[in-house]
């Protein structure tokens, strides 16, 4: 199954209001410990999604710095717009294989959970070492394996029993660079050197197992693929979802263990 990366729709605001704290907000904190914003005044952000990140670089940038805050979604950075105004950053659509700035163009590119979902990754990645300035950085970060991810694992799982697919672990997809020796020998062919890897550990909090069902087949991809193949199967995916959630990481709240890898290297 090939299930189009279509963020778009109603998806970024269940993204924003279910997923994003529940997955994402833990790791962004986390993130903006590492990075370094000496000479910082140049950022470009890629995959932003609905902020998570880009809220914490607002509040960290140096005095005169400005960002760019980019995704290849345009209703995701819409989405962002609405809850995060600030004069210090620019709004773009960008495809980060075809990034439309000049070379040597920025101090530091960071990238949350955004590379893995890109069909050509070593083409991404050439192309953030393009528009960096030479010394300049670049932080991101991907999901580890996804046994280490139980509750992606579980959704996946359950979705199978429905579709006999498992969307999840599609390529590219939220686990297409979970190898950490992988993700070295990318950034290494894109040429990049004095690379660093971090094995991050989080513990994902949502109010009820119902809500992670539903941010997981409504604020995901997934959601279109359903939509259009498959509209009436949602409310029994989501159910089945939710009931397999409650009995394997809890209800009231539901916790799940989280992993991802984060890489910084520079130019």
């Amino acid at each position: 199954m090939n299930t189009t990366i279509s963020f778009s729709g109603a998806i970024p605001q269940h993204y924003q209001e279910l997923l994003t704290p529940f997955l994402f907000d833990g790791f962004s904190a986390d993130l903006m410990e590492r990075i370094d914003f000496t000479n910082a005044y140049n950022v470009l952000e890629l995959a932003s999604g609905t902020g998570s990140f880009t809220k914490h670089l607002l509040k960290h940038l140096p005095a005169g710095a400005h960002l760019t805050a980019s995704d290849l979604q345009a209703d995701m950075l819409e989405t962002a717009k609405r809850h995060i105004p600030s004069a210090n950053v620019s709004w773009d659509v960008v495809d980060m294989t075809s990034i439309p700035y000049i070379d040597g163009q920025y101090d530091l590119i960071v990238c949350q959970f955004g590379l893995m979902l890109v069909p050509d990754q070593l083409k991404a990645l050439t192309e953030m070492r393009r528009v960096l300035k030479k010394g300049g950085r670049l932080v991101f970060s991907v999901w580890a394996d996804i046994q280490e991810n139980p509750v992606w694992e579980i959704s996946g799982k359950v979705i199978e029993r429905f579709l006999s697919a498992n969307p999840i672990l599609q390529v590219p997809g939220p686990f297409a660079l979970s190898i950490e020796k992988d993700n070295m020998a990318l950034l290494q062919e894109a040429g990049f050197g004095g690379i660093k890897s971090s094995l991050v550990t989080q513990a994902g909090q949502i109010e009820n197992a119902g809500l992670a069902a539903k941010g997981f087949l409504h604020g995901l991809p997934v959601f279109t693929m359903l939509s259009n193949k498959a509209p009436e199967m949602i409310p029994h995916i989501e159910q089945a979802l939710e009931k397999e959630l409650a009995g394997q990481l809890g209800n009231h709240p539901l916790i799940s263990p989280l992993k991802a890898w984060i890489f910084e290297t520079i130019k």
